[in-house]
């Protein structure tokens, strides 16, 4: 049931991200194609559109302050115990345990500390390994880096086209 609720949640944040990106890209074309269904009995003030964006980028930034908010408090409450049963409770007062194991039982001798034996290498491996030289690998992928210049060259085109078309 709560993943089911979690799928059907609008990701308002993301919604008003869209509306934002459509209105930069098209909202000229969209403001006269309102004045024109109006029919100019409406007039609008001609910096509303500059407005309504920066009204939902403001909208935006409180959406995702309340998000963070809300997971902050979610993150909170959700107290879990522990769920390891392996060792047994201790009282907080309680002496630990001695190293040696329960007292009662029989005490084995400490094993005497291991001595360093002498290491030679072989005469082939005598002379240190370098570590290979550094290769260097892109951050970003060439082909991708190529695909967006082409695409910025065709978008300048596009505009220089609309721009030369669009004198008089």
């Amino acid at each position: 049931m709560g993943e089911n609720r979690k799928r059907n949640r609008i990701n308002w944040g993301s919604l008003i991200g869209w509306l934002i990106f459509i209105l930069i890209i098209a909202g000229g074309p969209l403001a006269r194609l309102i004045g024109r269904a109006v029919g100019g009995s409406v007039s609008l003030p001609a910096n509303w559109l500059p407005i309504l964006i920066g009204t939902l980028v403001v909208l935006s930034i409180v959406v995702s302050a309340v998000r963070a908010l809300g997971t902050t408090v979610r993150s909170r409450g959700d107290v879990r115990l522990p769920t390891d049963a392996s060792a047994p409770p201790r009282a907080p007062s309680a002496p630990m345990p001695p190293f040696g194991g329960p007292a009662g039982l029989p005490q084995q001798p400490p094993a005497p500390p291991a001595t360093p034996r002498s290491f030679t290498l072989p005469p082939d491996r005598a002379a240190p390994r370098l570590p290979p030289a550094p290769r260097f690998e892109p951050v970003i992928n060439p082909r991708i880096l190529l695909l967006g210049i082409l695409g910025l060259i065709l978008l300048g085109g596009a505009a220089l086209v609309v721009l030369v078309g669009s004198l008089p």
